[in-house]
């Protein structure tokens, strides 16, 4: 089955509403997995950890529990729902590709076939997920296929808030073909009310707005705007479902302006809250359907009302030029003339503002102009991995809304993390070159105590000793010398014979001392035979003695020879170097590629912010232009008219 080519850019007829796309942002999330009999509690503890991290936010933790998991031998228990757990969770931190890879391997074998094991639940919330990611990516042509192979009564059984969603990413990805006309059932949001299929009907109003249906479309708001007036969410949906509400009334008076319905508009128009996301809009608006009904009083009621707001939106600056309109249109020329006056000293301070923005624009000023949400030191993202942030200078909340600006500060952020990890990771190996160091030192100091401790012991005289010992006992055994071999007890028995003899040699000849010599001549036979006769056993101790000794010598040898080997050098000590060297090359590498990464960041994010304000800069003067000529005709006929004053007077 294929997965990629070209993607398909929508037609200019079929683009939708900015507004949509940013509820849509609010909406869309990750959902995790579940099936009737999917288990209900964590039959794997590792398992109920991830899902923990996960309901509480924390994408990155429960990936990194789910790596963890695989490297012990993976999640038992649960059969194939961890890995849609994973995809999900890639999908809310912005990992798109990783996701696809997930999803694609989870529905094919190795040999590229489709998995005939796999749960029909897992499939086709599998095939939805990867509709999801070419959706998020730009591949509209695949998401749509992909799409089309859920089961969608599996998909309605297994999870409803997911074939909400399938329904409706399937209609939009439908609305985005040239001519489009399919089935009417994929248009509509059928008999589902959730806000699913609010944005539906909403986008598919605005589509028929965009095909100049416009009798279709205003059909399409008022069926809207019925079904969410006779049920509102309990939730924490409220507030959107709210914000959608106004905004279905604020087009379909449009509508009613378009076609001069000038009492249905203020009808709707009225009836909208003053405290609503639109309602600066629907002030504006109300406005303009008064003056088409010629009630300039309730026109400039409405526009005086909408001056006492901040004006930190673009289209707002609209509001000083149209007091003067108003106010011309009611035959006051004089506090129109003022009012013309004030907007164009208006304009020519904000065109000033923005000229000096431009000119100090840099990230700083930038990032200080923005209220990041966070949570703990992360800045939270939502389920497409955008940072939640919200400007803290409202004259960037248009810029900030749009896709480009939102992806440059996404990919700016995430540099900028990789950066400080990148830091990180240079302090750690500063640590560790620190410690390797303090390694070497200490290990240099007890290599010379090592030293001295050989020197004292003196290895070389016991070498020349054992050396000396084993030729004394080699020559002994050549000429097979039993003396040599004699025990101690019989040295000092010779010994003592030795003596007698001597003493013998100085007695005179007479018969005792015959006596005496013929029994030492007894006593010297005994021990000369007994010599002999242990000869055998005095000489296998004495050599067994050798081989222990030599033995002893060897086992000095090897460790004195070890030893040296250590002291003269370390080769753990020199790989652990080699390769803290190569870890802090390659992370002065990766700091070069995100310094310029960043920078090339920075550049679009500044280029595409100055640009909005330059727009901003082309829409003021255009603004301060024509408050200046109205200034100058209005002027001029007061000029006139006072001339005539004058002149019938006289």
């Amino acid at each position: 089955m294929a997965f990629s080519s070209k993607p398909n850019k929508p037609g200019p007829g079929r683009r939708l509403v900015a507004v949509a796309a940013g509820c849509l942002a609010l909406l869309l999330t990750a959902p995790i997995a579940s099936a009737e009999d999917s288990p209900e509690r964590a039959k794997d503890p590792a398992y109920g950890w991830v899902l923990y991290n996960y309901h509480q936010g924390e994408a990155l933790e429960a990936l990194t529990l789910l790596d963890v998991a695989r490297e012990r031998g993976g999640i038992r228990g649960h059969g194939d729902y961890p890995e849609l757990v994973e995809g999900g969770l890639m999908l809310s931190y912005g990992m798109t590709r990783e996701a696809r890879e997930l999803f694609i391997r989870l529905l094919e074998d190795e040999h590229g076939r489709s998995r005939v094991t796999l749960a029909p639940e897992v499939r086709s919330q599998a095939w939805f997920y990867l509709g999801k990611v070419f959706y998020l990516e730009g591949d509209y042509q695949l998401a749509y296929e992909n799409l089309q192979r859920v089961d969608s009564s599996v998909l309605e059984e297994a999870d409803s808030e997911l074939y909400a969603e399938w329904r409706y990413l399937r209609a939009q990805l439908a609305m985005m073909s040239e001519g489009f006309r399919g089935d009417p059932d994929e248009q509509t949001g059928g008999q589902h009310s959730g806000p699913w299929a609010h944005y539906l009907n909403y986008n598919l109003a605005m589509a028929e707005i965009a095909d100049d249906d416009f009798t279709a479309a205003e059909q399409s708001l008022r069926e809207l705007i019925e079904a969410m007036q006779r049920k509102a969410p309990k939730d924490e949906l409220i507030s959107e479902h709210q914000a959608l509400l106004d905004k279905s009334r604020l087009s379909l008076a449009r509508l009613y302006l378009r076609d001069a319905r000038f009492d249905e508009a203020l009808v709707l128009l009225g009836a909208m809250p003053l405290d609503g996301v639109f309602a600066d809009r629907a002030l504006f608006d109300y406005a303009v359907a008064a003056a088409g009904q010629g009630e300039m009083q309730r026109a400039l009621d409405a526009l005086d009302a909408l001056s006492q707001r901040e004006l930190f939106l673009p289209w707002r600056e609209q509001v000083p030029y149209a007091r003067g309109y108003v106010l011309e249109q009611m035959n006051q020329p004089r506090e129109a003339l003022q009012a013309f006056t004030q907007a164009a000293e208006h304009y020519e301070n904000r065109g000033e503002e923005l000229t000096a923005a431009r000119q100090a624009l840099t990230e700083e000023s930038l990032m200080a102009r923005l209220n990041f949400l966070r949570d703990s030191d992360e800045i939270i993202t939502d389920s497409y991995g955008r940072l939640r942030v919200t400007p803290a200078d409202f004259g960037l909340s248009e810029v900030l809304a749009t896709e480009p600006f939102q992806q440059a500060l996404g990919e700016l952020n995430e540099l900028c993390r990789m950066q400080a990890l990148l830091a990180q990771r240079e302090q750690q190996l500063g640590t560790f070159e620190t410690m390797l160091e303090t390694r070497r030192v200490q290990r240099a100091r007890r290599s010379q105590e090592a030293g001295i401790e050989l020197e004292q012991q003196q290895p070389d005289e016991w070498i020349e000793a054992q050396n000396a010992f084993r030729a004394n006992i080699e020559a002994a055994l050549a000429e097979e010398d039993a003396e040599f071999f004699m025990t101690t007890e019989q040295k000092a028995l010779k010994a003592r014979l030795g003596k007698v003899a001597a003493t013998l040699a100085q007695l005179p000849d007479d018969q005792r001392t015959a006596r005496q010599r013929k029994k030492y001549q007894r006593m010297k036979a005994y021990f000369d035979w007994s010599v002999a006769n242990d000869y055998g056993v005095n000489r296998w101790a004495a050599q067994k003695q050798l081989r222990e000794l030599s033995s002893e010598m060897e086992q000095l040898q090897t460790q004195r020879s070890d030893i040296e080997q250590l002291m003269a050098g370390d080769s753990e000590h020199e790989e652990l170097a080699s390769r803290l060297a190569n870890n802090a090359a390659e992370v002065q590498s990766l700091k070069v590629q995100v310094d310029e990464a960043l920078a090339q960041a920075r550049n679009i994010l500044i280029s595409r912010l100055d640009n909005a304000l330059e727009q901003q800069s082309n829409e003021l003067r255009r603004y301060r232009v024509a408050s200046r000529h109205a200034q100058a005709r209005l002027a001029d006929q007061l000029f006139r008219a006072g001339k005539s004053t004058e002149a019938a007077n006289d």
